[in-house]
Order: C-alpha cells, then sequence, then structure tokens
C-alpha cells in the first residue's frame, strides 16, 4: 500500500510544479504591464530632456529639405530639425546657427534672394522666446548689435516656406547667423 501512495504523490508532483511555475508567469507579466502603466506608485518623475542640438553644419539633403544654402566655410555651426505634428497643416521647423564670414553673409543672403541692404539693424526677427520655446541652450546677443529680416523661400511642390533672420554682428569680421525656418 505504502508504494501505491507513492506513485501517487510522484503523480502529483509535476502538476503541483506547473501549477505553480503557471502562477509565477502571470505574476511576472501581471508586474510587466502594470509598471508602465503606473500601478505601484512608480513614477518618472524627471523632467523632459531639452533637444539637443546637433552640432555642425547640416547635411546637403536638410540643406534641400528647407531650401537653405549654408555658405562654404561656415564653422561653429549647430541646428536642430524639429517634426510637425502630422497635421496637413503643420510643416517642419529647422533652427540653425553659424558662424560666417561677411562674403559668406552676402552668399547666403542671395540664396534668399536678399542683400545685406535688406538687413534691418536692431530687428531680432528670430528671437531669443522663439530660441527658448525649443530648448536650445543659445543665446542672441545684444540688440545693438543685432540685424534682420524674414524670406519666403521658393516654392517646392504645393508647400511655401518662411526663414526668420537674425545676424549677430558683434564680430563684423565673423557674424553668427540664427535662422528659423519653416517649411
Amino acid at each position: 500500500m505504502t508504494q501505491t501512495v507513492r506513485q501517487e504523490r510522484e503523480k502529483r508532483l509535476p502538476v503541483a510544479l506547473l501549477v505553480v511555475a503557471c502562477c509565477v508567469l502571470l505574476l511576472v507579466a501581471g508586474a510587466v504591464v502594470a509598471v508602465p502603466l503606473g500601478f505601484f506608485g512608480f513614477k518618472d518623475d524627471a523632467p523632459p530632456k531639452a533637444p539637443q542640438g546637433t552640432q555642425g553644419i547640416p547635411a546637403a539633403t536638410v540643406q534641400k529639405t528647407f531650401r537653405l544654402t549654408v555658405p562654404a566655410g561656415a564653422r561653429a555651426g549647430s541646428y536642430l530639425v524639429v517634426p510637425g505634428d502630422g497635421s496637413a497643416d503643420s510643416g517642419q521647423d529647422l533652427y540653425l546657427r553659424f558662424r560666417t564670414t561677411p562674403a559668406g553673409l552676402k552668399e547666403f543672403l542671395t540664396s534668399l534672394d536678399k542683400t545685406t541692404g535688406d538687413l534691418v539693424a536692431g530687428d531680432a526677427d528670430l528671437d531669443q522666446e522663439d530660441i527658448d520655446s525649443v530648448g536650445l541652450p543659445w543665446k542672441i546677443g545684444p540688440e545693438d548689435h543685432l540685424a534682420g529680416l524674414s524670406a519666403d523661400l521658393p516654392e517646392q511642390g504645393d508647400t511655401v516656406g518662411t526663414a526668420l533672420l537674425t545676424v549677430d554682428e558683434t564680430d563684423a569680421a565673423a557674424p553668427l547667423v540664427y535662422v528659423h525656418v519653416t517649411v
């Protein structure tokens, strides 16, 4: 009789282990689902990270998309592309900063069908508030050294674009150009 009892226990043991293993798996699966949904009081209270601009001059494809031609020899470049929200009305934005020469500035303005004479002294078309709104760490210089303009970009397909431009002329030999393009 003892052998029959032993055989019955041996049959029950694998079933019991299987039941325990299933319960453990269900608990783990529940935790995997519950934690991201905010159960158990775990929260990610870390502030969202500020967008980081990309160092350097945008690639030719980005320049083409935003209908810009950054002058050769531009340096100390930094930019940020902000995608639209996907609606038909929303476009993409490019925030761009670079240092150039007076000849490079003239070349850049010519690509926008503008001249240095179109720059309005003391007028920052792209202002610090606009820069801060996207979280870029750039600081535009004092107003008495700024000049700005607004330009319509050539149509591409069914989209038009605009460019807001501010030039910091604190160092006249190496103006610092800030651009916000929306297409």
